[in-house]
């Protein structure tokens, strides 16, 4: 039987497992689950760990031979192995279940899947790792959990929300479990063990959300060009990492592409918000993004986020140390373009 996240803790206090399956489509949860099993494992002496993410061209007899390998300074091992699309095909789930038939008192095996669904869940490779060992079963943090998860996290940190705090926090970060993480590490660094109130919080959200990526993005699915601008002047002149903004704006634009066809299909809006788990309270900017954006505009967009990347990884020759934000406001531009007669 799966346990959950907030389980895991207990679990491994009182023993240790040879066999970790932690699945679940938000990555962040992911992520520190399988920190603190690495956390207890190097604790009970697993000091060498092999990580092996499963990519084009991975060979499955990585793992056999991981557990063949011995090390002249560590008699454990941790074999972290990542699975980033939740299916490791026909060969990967012979591998898997093998290991299981085999397992190694030595040998540590943590296998994480930050995408996962029904199909996932139900194999036979999965059923076996939980039998085998302990399955950590990951659900999506919805709207409604939203805020008492962030405020379980502040009170882990030693932070006192008054009432409200948690519900704010949530609605402002709509679903962003990465950003509310860093949100609260930001007020515990401020506030350290301290009582926030909800006037701080709401001075403390105005001033965060003034120029940061979140706010960008919005102003471009409200086509408000100039403010995008100002605001990537002043992302400019702080130095925000390429890659924090990519990240967001290429999610950003792939789902308005996803919901531009399914529109386009003969789907109802609400449908389509639905399928694609659009939050409430981002279906307005959105909604008037796709009354301006056709398919042709989005896919000359996504074209634009690659010359970007491309850009910050210095893969094409910058003419200009500007270049890079140069291009970031004609990709903003594009997305503020004047409204068509296009009714989304």
């Amino acid at each position: 039987m799966p346990i959950k996240p907030e389980q895991l803790q207990s679990q491994l206090s009182q023993k240790l497992a040879a066999v970790y399956l932690v699945a679940g489509d938000e990555e962040l949860l992911v992520q520190e689950a399988a920190d603190a099993i690495r956390g207890q494992a190097r604790k009970a002496g697993f000091l060498e760990r092999d990580i092996l993410t499963m990519e084009r061209g991975f060979k499955w007899s990585r793992l056999r031979e991981s557990t063949e390998s011995m090390s002249l300074f560590a008699e454990k091992k941790i074999i972290d192995l990542r699975i980033p699309t939740g299916k490791p095909g026909r060969d990967g789930g012979k591998a898997l279940t093998e290991w299981c038939n085999k397992p190694d008192a030595d040998n540590l095996l943590l296998v994480s899947c930050p995408k996962w669904d029904a199909s996932s869940r139900k194999s036979k490779w999965a059923q076996v790792l939980a039998k085998t060992g302990v399955y950590v079963e990951i659900w999506p943090i919805g709207p409604q959990e939203m805020p008492r998860w962030l405020g379980q996290r502040m009170q882990s940190l030693g932070l006192q929300p008054e009432n409200g705090v948690a519900e704010l926090l949530a609605e402002r970060l709509e679903g962003n479990l990465l950003a509310a993480a860093q949100e609260v590490h930001k007020l515990w660094l401020l506030k350290g063990s301290a009582a926030i109130s909800l006037e701080e919080i709401k001075a403390w959200v105005v001033d965060s959300a003034r120029f940061d990526v979140f706010r960008l993005i919005e102003c471009g699915l409200n086509g408000q060009g100039g403010q995008a601008c100002r605001i990537i002047a002043s992302l400019k002149s702080a130095n925000a990492p390429a890659f924090l903004l990519l990240g967001a704006l290429v999610r950003e634009i792939n789902n308005l592409y996803s919901l531009r066809q399914l529109l386009d299909q003969g789907q109802p809006l609400d449908n389509a918000f639905r399928q694609m788990r659009i939050w409430r309270t981002r279906q307005a900017p959105i909604q008037a993004a796709l009354r301006r954006l056709d398919q042709a505009s989005l896919a000359a967009m996504l074209q634009q986020l690659q010359l970007l990347d491309r850009l910050s990884k210095g893969q094409i020759y910058a003419r200009h140390a500007d270049d890079f934000w140069v291009e970031l406001d004609q990709l903003f531009l594009m997305m503020c373009q004047a409204a068509t007669n296009r009714a989304a």
